[in-house]
């Protein structure tokens, strides 16, 4: 199982734009300031942000005085809707399907380990589900 830094860079965005807007020292953070702060790429700030606000999890306003912020408290956050929000519909694991063994007793052994991993992804979405922003922080 292996997934893009975006969930991390997603995750760090989050936590960032939480902090600033605790010090009061931002309303609105700039796409600028978020990709310099946290040593992100410019465009992968962009695509990351992008993914964020289509989840409904940051909030953005144009203008000069625009920038982003934060659509519901972190504790409203959960690592499961950052996610799908970046790894869009993907599953936790990825299970080859479209091969077939010459043996009927290993196909029977593959489908019961195709089931073991849905069952394991189940939990960790669960897990994911249980778990926020806020969970990080105490």
């Amino acid at each position: 199982m292996a997934y893009s830094m975006a969930m991390f860079q997603a995750l760090s965005i989050l936590l960032f734009i939480h902090f600033k807007s605790e010090e009061g020292l931002y309303d609105y953070l700039s796409t600028k300031t978020i990709s310099e702060m946290l040593n992100i790429p410019a465009p992968t700030a962009v695509k990351v942000l992008h993914k964020l606000n289509a989840a409904s999890l940051t909030h953005t306003k144009e203008g000069a005085k625009g920038g982003i912020l934060l659509a519901k408290p972190i504790s409203d956050i959960t690592f499961l809707e950052v996610f799908h929000a970046v790894e869009q519909g993907k599953p936790l694991f990825k299970i080859q399907h479209d091969f077939n063994f010459e043996y009927e007793g290993l196909n029977s052994i593959r489908e019961k380990g195709i089931r073991c991993l849905q069952e394991a992804e189940e939990a960790m979405k669960t897990s994911l589900q249980q778990t926020t922003l806020l969970d990080l922080l105490e």
